[in-house]
């Protein structure tokens, strides 16, 4: 018996893991459309950016989220909606967009789609407006 374990215990010890046989799933970078420029800014570089009367605040929160607070002057397009490509679409491809969620996700993303769609600017702001707030501003609400 004591014999039967040894061998186990070696068997076990010479047997690869399940994770150590399976290679790493590889991974591509997201192709960017020709001339699309997203940049992920923190916060202060996103703040100088805004400055700028250019450009346009695009939130991709829901309207529920839109309208419990959100960056003054921000325009809403809801990133979970079925029709938000046809509204981004809509928009002035050669306008500067500066993009943001709650925390980043959705803005990335969007972004993203918007490069696709061959917007020449766009800027998403990492930590969303969670990360607007923490850097000590406060949101407007709708009534």
């Amino acid at each position: 018996m004591k014999n039967l374990l040894v061998l186990l215990l070696a068997l076990a010890a010479a047997t690869p893991t399940f994770a150590q046989t399976i290679p790493p799933f590889p991974t591509r970078p997201v192709p960017k459309a020709e001339g699309a420029s997203t940049h992920n800014l923190e916060l202060a570089d996103w703040e100088k950016l805004r400055a700028d009367t250019n450009r346009v605040v695009l939130d991709v929160r829901t309207a529920d989220e839109f309208a419990a607070g959100h960056i003054p002057g921000a325009v809403n397009i809801d990133f979970r909606a079925k029709n938000f490509v046809e509204a981004v679409a809509k928009l002035d491809k050669s306008r500067p967009y500066l993009v943001y969620c709650a925390s980043g996700g959705r803005s990335a993303k969007a972004c993203t789609q918007m490069d696709g769609l061959k917007f020449k600017d766009t800027a998403n702001l990492l930590g969303g407006i969670k990360g607007w707030e923490a850097g000590g501003n406060t949101p407007v609400k709708t009534p």
